[in-house]
């Protein structure tokens, strides 16, 4: 008899986190296509100019870095090397407020909604189709990763097949963007960022009450688990920061959000938001794993932040599942969005030269191919966190002409940018590939290449020009 009363109590638990689960998933997926209405034109799909306030915008802004990388990869890297994994997220904060003071101002003003159409002002049209398509790959790559990550917790709470849980992720996602454009997204992302806080919160403090009624528990834990250093070291800690920095500082969805602001004083405060929202995320998912390595010492690292589902009441489960599914989401749609502005901007629509009518349907049509595009990929993920920051060290070459073209445009030429951006996503690439050789970590190769080939094109015509003062730059 208590056999079978324990049996009936789990599924109940079952059921109510499904319930809460398919509840999510439809009022997110609904609410964010509800701004069909108010997208009937390309430039309220793109930018929702005047739409949307500085609060919105802050959340949209640091919605496609909180993904499941920075929850589920975060808290098992917790469990692995200890609280200094926390920074691997929260050094994103650093980016946004450098981003505040140095680039949204700059960026707003520039009236240009894709990070390849602001380089081109001062690189030329070349350099604006290989950041576009050095963006997309990037934002695509990002978004296998999180389908990854989140079909796999996805098909756990509804118990079907991973298979399956990516399909259904992809239509929704892909409804959300294609209808409901950067508004619908930004209303959906402010309802996911919220529950994303409220279940890692949930977790944190059940963790917490766990160690103070048994603090023996503690004692599973390596001292050096609590260091915000020790674990991963300081060289992995720069790089980090310069990631985390060089996403922030080239990505398109960052851009395409601070458009949407009608001056440039909002894109500060936006950004400055965004930083102060996101920096906590990092060290709450970290602490969550380094105190499941107290309580559970025997699980999978990966396990850190669902085992503690079978210790919490069944409708906190579900919140918490919700936050897992909304860790998903939250980055996908942001990602999808920026993939489709500089698919359609660069490439679609300066070939076709369709119709505004058209235009925006075809703008949806394409939403809709690249939602789908990362399926074939999703299940051949090497590792979340390597994943995402691989695709932030594609970015880091753009962030450097970026920062060019705006403090040395002296130094930055159409054909030093051009070679420095060529050379440098082929050798993130290829040291990537070589599983980055004598621990040196690719996004070194992406953020010094590109430095050393702008100052080499400025040292050779700066000599050329002493010689030959008839001779002027290639700009």
């Amino acid at each position: 008899m208590k056999k079978r009363g324990w049996m009936v109590r789990e599924m109940d638990k079952a059921w109510i986190v499904f319930g809460c689960t398919v509840a999510y998933i439809i009022i997110t997926t609904v609410v964010g296509m509800w701004s069909i209405k108010t997208t009937k034109d390309t430039d309220s799909f793109m930018t929702a100019k005047h739409q949307m306030g500085v609060w919105v915008v802050g959340i949209l802004l640091m919605s496609e870095f909180i993904g499941p990388g920075a929850t589920v990869g975060t808290a098992q890297g917790g469990f692995e090397k200890g609280m200094a994994v926390a920074w691997n997220s929260s050094t994103l904060a650093i980016g946004y407020w450098l981003y505040s003071y140095f680039l949204a101002p700059k960026m707003n003003a520039l009236g240009e909604y894709t990070i390849s159409g602001a380089l081109s002002k001062h690189y030329g049209s070349k350099v604006r189709m290989l950041v576009s398509v050095t963006m997309a790959v990037a934002l695509t790559t990002v978004n296998v990763a999180a389908f990854t990550g989140g079909a796999a917790a996805l098909g756990a709470l509804l118990h079907v097949s991973i298979e399956s849980a990516i399909f259904i992720i992809a239509i929704c996602a892909t409804m959300n963007v294609a209808f409901g454009g950067i508004k619908g997204v930004g209303i959906a992302n402010i309802i996911h960022a919220s529950f994303k806080y409220l279940g890692l919160c949930i977790i944190a403090g059940t963790a917490w009450v766990i160690v103070q009624d048994k603090p023996v528990l503690l004692d599973n834990i390596p001292a050096a688990h609590f260091s915000l250093v020790d674990g991963v070291g300081f060289p992995q800690l720069i790089a980090w920061v310069i990631a985390n920095v060089g996403a922030i500082f080239s990505t398109q969805y960052v851009l395409q959000s601070i458009s949407s602001l009608p001056k440039p004083e909002d894109a500060r405060k936006a950004t400055i938001i965004a930083g102060i929202v996101i920096f906590p995320i990092g060290f709450i998912s970290a602490y969550i794993g380094v105190l499941a390595r107290g309580i559970f010492p025997d699980i999978k690292s990966v396990m850190a932040l669902p085992a503690f589902f079978d210790l919490m009441n069944p409708w906190l489960v579900g919140i918490c599942a919700a936050a897992m599914i909304a860790a998903t989401f939250v980055t996908i749609l942001a990602c999808q969005l920026g993939a489709t502005a500089l698919i359609m901007k660069d490439f679609y629509i300066p070939l076709i030269k369709p119709g505004e009518k058209h235009n925006i349907w075809a703008t949806r049509i394409m939403a809709i191919v690249i939602g789908f595009l990362p399926i074939p990929f999703a299940l051949f993920v090497p590792g979340m966190i390597k994943t995402f920051f691989f695709a932030r060290a594609l970015r880091t070459a753009i962030t450097i002409l970026v920062l060019f073209m705006f403090y040395a445009p002296h130094m930055a030429t159409k054909t030093g940018g051009m070679v420095a951006l060529l050379l440098s996503v082929v050798g993130t690439v290829g040291w990537m590939v070589m599983g980055n050789p004598w621990g040196i970590d690719n996004i070194y190769i992406a953020l010094i290449t590109p430095v050393v080939v702008m100052v080499l094109d400025y040292l050779i015509r700066r000599k050329v020009q002493t010689g030959s003062p008839e001779i002027r730059t290639l700009n």
